[in-house]
């Protein structure tokens, strides 16, 4: 069925009926018609049947991202969920069997050439020019064999919505939605491609769009750059010390092994967690997801067992460069399931989160001393051992020491005076309402229910989370603020504008 507005407003119309059915049914309610299954690699499945339009949507969560990472292979992750893109055996190629060897004679033509570059000064500059020439002939030999985006044009003519994925540290989520008529062919194309990736065009796509978003997100980004920077100093131990788009050295040498070594490393059968929700049937979705995503590794996931040491002491950070000022602060907190996770969330909320926040209501509106100011828990994640993090912005001629300055006010009356309950009553509303905004729609729910499953190992746990926030107390906010804000748990990073 082509892809048209009708099929697209009959999509959005799903998404708003769930959205209503949600916040109709009771939560007890809806946890009874979620259903779920384990095939014997360990993907795991999670249904949710809604017949309301004959659409549905998935997200597949693959509990792999930044975080498993190794020196070398940085920025990995990102790189094989572009290669998920580019098709399987059977689509994205004119003959399969002649593309392998094409690229066999590709990879082999970059290591030729990546060794003569590493040679630094050393390389003969006649032989990299002879060994480049004959790696982008190698290039152009293995993209013969190509269809581009055959993948996209398949899901797209066949009524698909919003296919998309997104890479972060811990974690790597692929989506899309579908006329309920195309489960089989859904699951033909979900399972094949996470079974086995072909890594088609890897060095064009490598060297082209993967590096080109590093140059523009980090390289060519004040504020990118600074947040690469922050990150790295606050972790010197833990893998969270280095950003998903990865280090750009590492692009240039990452080879189309090393990204099937990480494929076969972790995108294994007890790291997939796939959510359904929508026009489905539970025993169709079981049987053909035995059928399409038994092929999936069983191996055993690797754990990672690196622990951040307690700092010992502050870590500062001063860039000098003609952008204007940005400023980050961060504070060692604990994981998302620490017992004061909660607390976290609430200690951020009210002193930086919206335009009602403490620190807003100071230097936005009060001293306009900044254009923006917020705080988050759990930069860059929450997985493992993380931060409570403050960006600030600040107006025109105002430094970073200024908006630290205020920063810092701000953190020692709340460590000295608390919050009212009337702050906490707001957090617990606000945590309400974003709670059912998240699961507003098939795609939401789809998110939400992967995503507590892959993480928490327990989809369920979504469900628990108002009760945590609804059991944080006033007494919890100033004791834990007391325990978190000390200078010695404490990275800070800004800009010093300086002429050129």
């Amino acid at each position: 069925m082509p892809f048209d507005r009708k099929m697209s407003g009959l999509i959005l119309s799903g998404f708003v009926l769930l959205a209503g059915s949600v916040m109709a049914a009771g939560i007890d309610d809806l946890q009874n018609e979620i259903q779920e299954f384990t095939l014997d690699n360990g993907v795991h499945f999670i249904v949710l049947e809604r017949h309301d339009v004959p659409v549905f949507s998935f997200n597949t969560h693959v509990d792999v991202g930044s975080a498993q990472e190794v020196t070398g292979i940085t920025g990995i992750a990102h790189i094989l969920e572009h290669m998920a893109f580019k098709g399987t055996a059977e689509i994205g190629t004119t003959d399969f069997k002649k593309e392998l060897k094409a690229m066999a004679a590709e990879d082999a033509a970059f290591e030729l050439l990546k060794t003569e570059r590493n040679k630094g000064d050393r390389a003969d500059p006649d032989k990299l020019a002879v060994l480049e020439q004959a790696f982008t002939d190698a290039k152009d030999a293995a993209r013969e064999f190509v269809v581009g985006n055959e993948f996209g044009q398949i899901v797209e003519n066949n009524g698909g919505r919003g296919m998309n994925a997104g890479t972060w540290t811990d974690a790597t989520n692929y989506m899309y939605s579908f006329p309920s008529n195309r489960l089989e062919l859904w699951a033909y194309l979900e399972g094949t491609r996470m079974t086995a990736p072909v890594l088609r065009e890897f060095y064009t796509e490598k060297d082209g769009p993967v590096t080109e978003e590093r140059r523009m997100r980090t390289d060519n980004s004040p504020i990118g750059m600074l947040i690469e920077e922050f990150q790295n100093l606050a972790f010197k131990a833990h893998p969270y010390h280095v950003s998903t788009i990865g280090w750009m050295s590492d692009l240039n040498t990452i080879t189309r092994q090393d990204c099937q070594d990480f494929y076969d490393t972790h995108y294994v059968g007890e790291n997939f967690t796939v959510a359904i929700v929508g026009d489905v049937q539970f025993a169709e979705v079981k049987k053909l997801a035995e059928k399409y995503f038994s092929g999936i590794s069983s191996r055993p996931a690797p754990r990672l067992d690196t622990v951040e040491p307690v700092q010992k002491g502050e870590k500062r950070l001063v860039v000098q460069d003609e952008s204007q000022p940005f400023y980050l602060c961060g504070f060692h907190i604990g994981d998302y399931a620490h017992l004061d996770a909660a607390v976290y969330s609430a200690i951020a909320d009210i002193i930086g989160q919206g335009r009602t926040s403490r620190l807003y209501d100071r230097l936005v509106k009060k001293d306009k001393i900044a254009v923006q100011v917020v705080s988050f828990a759990g930069f860059p994640s929450d997985k493992y051992p993380t931060l409570l993090a403050f960006l600030g912005i600040p107006a025109k001629d105002v430094t970073g020491l200024e908006i630290e300055a205020a920063i810092f006010d701000e953190i020692q009356t709340l460590v000295s005076d608390g919050v009212t309950q009337d702050e906490l009553d707001g957090v617990k509303r606000r945590a309400k309402s974003n709670y059912v905004r998240g699961m507003q729609g098939n795609m939401g729910l789809a998110r939400q229910l992967s995503f507590y499953q892959g993480r928490n190992g327990d989809w369920r746990e979504m469900f628990q989370q108002l009760e945590a926030i609804d059991a944080v107390t006033v007494e919890d906010v100033q004791r834990v603020a007391a325990e978190i804000f000390v200078p010695n748990n404490r990275t800070v990073a800004f800009i010093e504008t300086v002429e050129e």
